[in-house]
C-alpha cells in the first residue's frame, strides 16, 4: 500500500507535466531556423605575393596574385587555409561579389596547417557579413556542397561526395591532420572553397587531384581558432620519428608481439623531437593514450573509423601536451611519457620551406653557393621524381637531423662564366664536403675557410659520387673577379 507522501509526489509530478503540456502548447509548434546564408559568410581573398628565385638566389621572380576564398569567423575574422601566405606582400578582400577591395592584413599563419587568420580594419566591410557555424565533426559519407565566388561574381555551389576521412598533409605541412577527401567536378579548386553540410562548414578545401578534392576537416579549423585566441599560438604538434609496419608473422615473433598485439616499430627517432629521450629505435608502439595501434598502424576512431596512428598526435593535442605510450622495447612491456612539441621547418637540416625571407647564399670566384632546401628543390618540376638523386637521398635521408657539425647541407647550385672558374661552367647541384681542408656544415663554415686559402689556392671537395670531386680556383684571380662578377651578374654587394 503506498504512504500519503508517494500519493502526494505522484500528484506532484501529474501538475508539473500538465503545466509543461500547457506551456507547450501556448507556444505553439516548433519553428525550425532557416540555414545560414553562405553568401553572407563567404568571401573572396586576393593575394598578391613575391617569391624569390631560387636560381639567381639575389633576385625575385614576378609578382603573383591568387584568388582565394576566406570564411567569415567569430571576431569577426576570415580564415583562410591556403600555402599562399608565404612571402605575401598585399591582402584584399571583396564581398557579396563586389568589385571593391578592401585591404587586409595578416593576423597569424601557420604553414603546417596552412592555416591563416586575417584581419579587416574597415568596419563596413563587415556589414551585411555573419560567421557560418562550424561542425563538430564531419560526415564519412554523403553529399556536401562546395562554395565560392567566382570571378565572375557568380556564387557557386557545386555538390561534391565524400570518398573518405583520413590523415592527410597539405600545403607544405609535414603535420598529419584531419581530412576530407571529396569526389568534385569543380574546375579550378582547391584554393580554400568552404565545404558545408547540414548548414554547417565540415572543411576547407587545399588542394584538388583529378576528381578528388582535398579540404582540411571542421576540427581541424576549430582547433586553430581555439589556438588563436587562446595566445601564444601552440601550433600542430609532430612526433618526430618513422616506423615500420607489423604485419610479418616472423618479425612480429621475433619482437615478441603476443598473436593479438598490434603496434608499429620504430625506425627512426629525430633528435630535435617530440619523441627525442622517450622513444627509441626498435621500440614497438602498442598504444596511445589508450588507443590500440594494430600492425598497420592505424586504429579505430570512434566516429570516423579506421585512421593512420599520426592523428592520435594531432587530433585534439597540441605541443606541450602529455601523451602516454604503452610500448614494447627489448621484450619488455612499459609505458614511457612524450612531451608534444612544435617542430619548425628550420630546426631542420634541410628546411622544408622557407618563406617570408631571402635565401641565404654566397658567391666566390663565380660560384654560387647555397643551403639545400625544399624551396631549392622545388625549382624542379615534379622535384620529388625529377631533382638530382643524390639531392633528394639528402633530403630524404639526413633532411631532418641537423648536427652540431653540420646544421645544413651547402650545394654548389651553379657556376657564373667567368674567366676565373673556366672549365666549372657546367657543374651545379653538388654537395660540398669541405673547402680549403675545413669541413663545411653551413654557409658560415664556407666563408670562413675561403679567407684561409692553401697556397694560393681555393680548394672545393664534393660528396663522393657526384659529377667531380674537387674544384681548385686561383685565390687572387677569384678575389680580383669578385666585383666584375657582381657587376656582370646583377648581384648586390
Amino acid at each position: 500500500m503506498a504512504s500519503p507522501a508517494s500519493g502526494a509526489s505522484r500528484r506532484r509530478g501529474a501538475v508539473a507535466a500538465l503545466v509543461a503540456l500547457a506551456l507547450a502548447a501556448a507556444a505553439g509548434p516548433a519553428v525550425a531556423l532557416p540555414p545560414p546564408d553562405p553568401r553572407a559568410g563567404i568571401v573572396t581573398v586576393r593575394v598578391t605575393g613575391q617569391d624569390w628565385n631560387w636560381r639567381t638566389p639575389w633576385a625575385k621572380q614576378t609578382p603573383m596574385t591568387r584568388i582565394l576564398t576566406g570564411l567569415v569567423v567569430p571576431g569577426p575574422r576570415l580564415l583562410v587555409a591556403s600555402p599562399a601566405f608565404g612571402n605575401s606582400l598585399l591582402i584584399e578582400v571583396q564581398k557579396r561579389g563586389r568589385q571593391q577591395r578592401t585591404p587586409a592584413r595578416l593576423a597569424l599563419v601557420d604553414h603546417e596547417g596552412p592555416l591563416a587568420l586575417l584581419e579587416v580594419d574597415d568596419p563596413t566591410f563587415w556589414e551585411g557579413l555573419a560567421p557560418l557555424p562550424l561542425a563538430e565533426r564531419v560526415p564519412v559519407s554523403g553529399e556536401v556542397t562546395v562554395h565560392r565566388w567566382l570571378r565572375a561574381a557568380q556564387f557557386e555551389s557545386t555538390r561534391a561526395a565524400v570518398a573518405q576521412v583520413r590523415a592527410g598533409r597539405h600545403g607544405l605541412s609535414r603535420v598529419g591532420l584531419l581530412t576530407l577527401d571529396l569526389s568534385s567536378n569543380a574546375e579550378g579548386a582547391g584554393e580554400s572553397e568552404v565545404v558545408m553540410a547540414g548548414g554547417e562548414v565540415v572543411g576547407l578545401a587545399t588542394s584538388k587531384g583529378g576528381d578528388v578534392l582535398a579540404a582540411l576537416a571542421a576540427p581541424v579549423l576549430g582547433q586553430f581558432l581555439e589556438g588563436a585566441a587562446h595566445p601564444p599560438y601552440r601550433g600542430f604538434a609532430r612526433v618526430g620519428v618513422a616506423w615500420q609496419e607489423l604485419q610479418n608473422p616472423a618479425l612480429r615473433e621475433q619482437l615478441g608481439l603476443e598473436p593479438a598485439e598490434g603496434g608499429v616499430r620504430i625506425t627512426h627517432v629525430l633528435a630535435n623531437g617530440a619523441a627525442a629521450g622517450a622513444l627509441e629505435v626498435g621500440d614497438v608502439i602498442l598504444e596511445v593514450a589508450g588507443v590500440h595501434v594494430d600492425p598497420a598502424g592505424q586504429f579505430d576512431h570512434p566516429v570516423y573509423g579506421r585512421l593512420d596512428i599520426p592523428l592520435l598526435f594531432t587530433d585534439g593535442r597540441r605541443p606541450g601536451d602529455r601523451v602516454d605510450l604503452r610500448i614494447l622495447r627489448n621484450g619488455e612491456r612499459k609505458t614511457v611519457a612524450l612531451t608534444l612539441k612544435r617542430m619548425l621547418p628550420e630546426d631542420d637540416r634541410v628546411p622544408p620551406y622557407v618563406v617570408d625571407r631571402a635565401p641565404e647564399y654566397a658567391v666566390h670566384g663565380g660560384l654560387v653557393f647555397q643551403h639545400l632546401t625544399g624551396a631549392y628543390l622545388a625549382t624542379w618540376p615534379d622535384w620529388m621524381r625529377r631533382a638530382p638523386p643524390r639531392l633528394l637521398i639528402a633530403y630524404d635521408r639526413d633532411g631532418a637531423e641537423p648536427t652540431p657539425e653540420q646544421p645544413r647541407f651547402v650545394i654548389l647550385a651553379s657556376v657564373l662564366p667567368d674567366a676565373a672558374n673556366l672549365g666549372y661552367q657546367d657543374l651545379r647541384d653538388l654537395i660540398v664536403t669541405a673547402v680549403n681542408g675545413e669541413k663545411v656544415g653551413s654557409l658560415d663554415d664556407l666563408r670562413r675557410a675561403f679567407e684561409r686559402p692553401r697556397a694560393g689556392f681555393q680548394v672545393i671537395e664534393f660528396l663522393p659520387g657526384q659529377a667531380t670531386g674537387r674544384i681548385v680556383l686561383d685565390a687572387a684571380e677569384a678575389a680580383q673577379a669578385a666585383e666584375r662578377i657582381r657587376d656582370a651578374y646583377g648581384i648586390a654587394p
